[in-house]
Parts: C-alpha cells; structure tokens; sequence
C-alpha cells in the first residue's frame, strides 16, 4: 500500500489522468506553433499556445487529484475474508476473523459482530482486534457466540455465502458495555 502524500496523489493522478499522452500532445502543439505562429503579434501566439496547453495538461492532472482524493476519503466498513479457529492463547473465544484493511480499526479495539438476515443487522458477537498485520489486514478475536444460530458451522466453513452476511462494525451497543463494566 503505497504512503498517503500528495507528491503520490499528484503522480498517480498524472499516470491515471493519461497525463504523459496529454504532455506529449501538449509539446507538440507548442512546437509547432513556434514553426507556424505568424510572430508579430503584441502577444506571440507561440508563447500563447505553450502557456495554454500546459495550463490544460495542469488542469487535467489536478482535476484527477481532486477526484482521486475525494473518492479515497469514502471510508466503507471491511467485510470479512477469512475465518479460523481462535488460537489457543484465547481457548474460551469462538472464532477469528480475518477483516479487510480498514483505518476504523487499531490495535485492542473493541467491535461488534452483525449478521445480515433478510435485510435486517442482527448482532450476533462481540470481538476485539487482537493484530493489525503488516499487510494492514485486521485480526479480529470474536470472544462470544451470542446469536450466530445455526450458520457458525458454515461460518466457521468459510462459506463465501455466509462470509458476506457478516458485518464488522467498531462501535458496540452500549447495553452490552454496561454489561462487559459491570462483571
């Protein structure tokens, strides 16, 4: 995953925004007008074209970025890949989840666990994120089986199915936070 900085914005957008083909283009068009730009205007017509084709490459390429950076800041909630059975360190926990990279997720934070039945989130676990990986995906230790009901075998499977119905959320109902405080 590459550092968040806006020289990598500006780049990736340049690249994505066909900016060299637009450059090329660009320079082209000024190079001829140097050869067929009649020069005696007050303001060369040469020079006029050089500065508007550059403008335009400039526009395109940050017009990129904008859209580029906007689009990055829709932050989704990660969807589950992988699941396993909780290491032996956790022998009471009911599953480990592997979620996607996400910012809304550090180290011992705890989340709550949905299943999406019919259209409607049903909480089924509460968890808490054991590692944040170096290749930024999530670890997340589910320390219940509240309601998972009949699907924790083909969760605990992998079934691709079932996979999608799982929603890893990084708040928790505060019922339950008063109860987890109160033991």
């Amino acid at each position: 995953m590459k550092a968040n900085s806006f020289g990598n914005l500006i780049w990736s957008s340049a690249i994505r925004s066909w900016g060299p083909v637009v450059a090329f283009i660009g320079l082209a068009i000024a190079f001829l007008a140097f050869f067929f730009a009649p020069t005696t205007d007050t303001v060369e017509l040469r020079w006029l074209i050089v500065i508007v084709s550059i403008g335009f490459m400039l526009l395109v390429i940050f017009a990129r970025a904008a859209w580029d950076a906007n689009e990055n800041q829709i932050v989704g909630l990660p969807k589950v890949i992988y699941v396993k059975d909780p290491p032996k360190a956790f022998p009471n926990a009911f599953a480990l989840f592997l979620v996607e990279p996400t910012p809304l997720f550090s180290y011992d934070a705890i989340v709550s666990i949905y299943y999406l039945d019919d259209g409607v989130e049903r909480l089924v676990g509460v968890g808490k994120v054991i590692n944040v990986q170096n290749d930024l995906k999530v670890q997340v230790l589910v320390l219940d089986d509240y309601d998972f009901g009949g699907k924790s075998e083909s969760i605990k499977n992998n079934s691709k199915d079932e996979l999608k119905k799982l929603i890893v959320k990084s708040s928790v109902p505060g019922f339950l936070m008063e109860a987890i405080t109160n033991v």
